[in-house]
């Protein structure tokens, strides 16, 4: 039996193993679209803290309709504007291989221990190139 729980984002899952009964909490995910995590080189575009632009290279980490997560080499700050070229290949890259050309908002950020900062961008648009 499964319900959610009210005023929660919490779903309880009843679970019969036999003898054995068993309670479970899944956090409910309120993502709209679904993930695809990747491992896809990409190059970000955008301005710093001072007004001076910017182009780095970044790593994607999970893949949306309605936007991204990577990890940067930089600190960017939430609600920052960026420019993604996502490269859609991870063997070598050349002029043909395929890319997404996205832009968004930032609405996220996570600073990593390794020095990175792990970016959630929400999408304005997109479109291949």
């Amino acid at each position: 039996m499964i319900k959610l729980l009210p005023s929660s984002n919490t779903i309880e899952s009843t679970a019969v193993d036999g003898e054995i009964g068993r309670y479970m909490n899944i956090t409910q995910d309120r993502r709209i679209k679904p993930r695809v995590n990747c491992d896809y080189p990409a190059i970000v575009e955008g301005f710093d803290d001072v007004g001076n632009k910017y182009h780095e290279n970044a790593k994607l980490d999970n893949l949306s309709a309605s936007g991204l997560y990577m990890k940067a080499n930089r600190k960017i700050e939430t609600g920052s504007k960026l420019t993604v070229t996502i490269l859609l290949t991870l063997e070598l890259v050349d002029i043909n291989t395929p890319k997404l050309a996205t832009n968004g908002i930032v609405v996220r950020i996570e600073p990593q221990i390794d020095g990175t900062c792990g970016v959630a961008m929400k999408f304005n648009n997109y479109k291949f190139l």
